[in-house]
């Protein structure tokens, strides 16, 4: 398998999961989409969601949302999930190997530096590197992790697979005038509006979460597609600029991206609330410094310390989006003038970095 031409794939737990099990037809289809990219030239590398859905159905005691029991689920259910991939990619001559990352592993210099190593290797042994977060340690979303691997590799693509053809003007389960969009240039909140809060059939993300890994991929420099999974062209196409689902253009590189931790922390999840900056906050915030309590005048929504916020100007223009250290009341409450909200590690500047 070609190591060049690399292409992150991620599909999410509604287009291989009916039911709360593995789809035969679904998985074929997908199968079909990565060896037309092999024999492209293209070497992929699938993530692949669902084993939370599929470990609640096969272990209805362990169906809680509550943390530890969607752990428990997903320790089960990588067992039924990855076999089954295995399987029907073995029966069209392909060796699959499982993968299992979290966030950390890619942003922590000496593990990215061993995940790097085994995907090269893979590659250059043909076999493909499906990979799963590993939410037996900790429930997050495979969407943020596609991203972050994407940019970590510099691949080429990122294509999120789902049961959608992309990211609409409105809502089009509700109504036929809902139009898809076909290329985006910048990601907006304006644009991240449309997405609704919609979850998928199962899994922990939705249009809003695959936006979230838009943020992480095109900052990385990373060109990202969202398309559904019905055309078994949909990778090489997408590959080729071919018009399928919603096209992210990546941003212009100048100088060196945002390091991927720097965009986990800032993108790892939508927006749990916001930050209007002052004069001094705003440019704090141009000048990438902390930002600190005495630099703010509100604080809106019911954010946790470690959540994502945004942080806007004055005039309510958003400056940033990144992760803060304290909770909602805590910022209004309980912090001294003096205290940083946010380091300048903590944020991407938005239309800046």
């Amino acid at each position: 398998m070609n190591t060049g031409n690399r292409v992150v794939l991620k599909i999410g737990t509604s287009s291989l999961i009916t039911d709360g099990r593995v789809d035969p037809q679904r998985v074929d289809r997908l199968c079909t989409a990565i060896h037309r990219g092999i024999a492209a030239g293209l070497a992929p590398v699938l993530v692949a969601s669902g084993a939370i859905a599929v470990g609640r159905t096969a272990y209805p005691g362990v169906a809680s949302a509550e943390d530890a029991a969607q752990q428990v689920a997903a320790a089960l259910g990588q067992g039924v999930l990855y076999p089954a991939l295995r399987e029907h990619f073995a029966a069209g001559g392909l060796t699959t190997g499982q993968v299992l990352l979290t966030p950390h592993d890619l942003i922590e210099p000496s593990r990215g530096a061993r995940v790097r190593a085994l995907l090269d290797e893979m590659h250059r042994h043909g076999f493909l590197p499906i990979v799963n977060e590993n939410d037996a340690l900790g429930v997050r979303n495979n969407d943020v992790l596609a991203a972050l691997l994407a940019g970590f590799l510099r691949a080429e693509l990122l294509l999120l697979l789902t049961n959608v053809p992309g990211l609409y003007d409105g809502n089009p389960m509700l109504g036929a005038n809902a139009r898809r969009i076909g290329h985006v240039p910048s990601l907006t909140p304006e644009l991240e509006a449309l997405a609704g809060d919609s979850l998928g059939d199962g899994g922990t993300g939705g249009m809003r979460m695959k936006l979230a890994a838009c943020w992480i991929a095109t900052y990385s420099g990373v060109r990202t597609v969202i398309a559904d999974t019905a055309d078994p062209a949909v990778l090489t196409d997408a590959y080729r600029g071919v018009a399928v689902g919603t096209d992210f253009a990546p941003r212009p590189i100048r100088g060196n991206p945002p390091s991927a931790g720097r965009l986990w922390r800032a993108f790892r999840t939508p927006p749990r609330g916001a930050i209007t900056c002052g004069p001094a906050g705003q440019r704090a915030i141009e000048h990438r410094q902390p930002l600190r309590r005495v630099q703010i005048t509100t604080a809106r929504g019911r954010f946790r310390a470690g959540d994502v916020v945004d942080l806007t100007g004055p005039d309510q223009r958003l400056l940033a989006r990144g992760g803060i250290r304290f909770a909602a009341d805590t910022v209004e409450f309980g912090c001294a003038p003096g205290t940083a909200l946010l380091a300048g590690s903590d944020y991407v500047r938005i239309g800046e970095d």
